[in-house]
């Protein structure tokens, strides 16, 4: 009779292997993250774009929708300081509404058009 020594070798392996991690105890310790670069300031009555810590473009007049003079790529933060709500859209055709007071921030993709509105509702007419 032929006996499965095979199985018998991994059983083993595993069983050594579960003694010997078994008291085995491991803590990871993370560096301290810095706290996030404060924003730079956006006018009360504009909607900001910000790139790389930086304000790279603003709109303060109702608008329909227009593209941006330049896509801005991921990462990026738009900040709605208007009273209305403002919408953006990015380059596959997907569209999201920045409420009054809104941050949003935008960790894919690329944002290249806008569109501010008169209205406080999040609402395509």
């Amino acid at each position: 009779m032929k006996k499965n020594t095979g199985l018998l070798r991994v059983s083993s392996v595993l069983l050594t292997t579960a003694v010997l991690l078994g008291g085995a105890t491991s803590t990871a310790s993370a560096e301290p993250t810095p706290p996030p670069e404060p924003l730079p300031p956006c006018p009360s009555t504009s909607l900001c774009f910000m790139h790389g810590g930086e304000l790279v473009d603003e709109y303060y007049h109702v608008t329909p929708w227009q593209y941006l003079p330049i896509p801005l790529p991921a990462p990026l933060h738009v900040v709605n300081m208007r009273q209305e709500s403002a919408w953006i859209g990015d380059t596959k055709g997907g569209a999201r509404c920045v409420e009054p007071g809104e941050t949003v921030a935008i960790y894919l993709g690329t944002i290249e058009a806008v569109r501010v509105t008169d209205s406080v509702e999040c609402r395509l007419t």
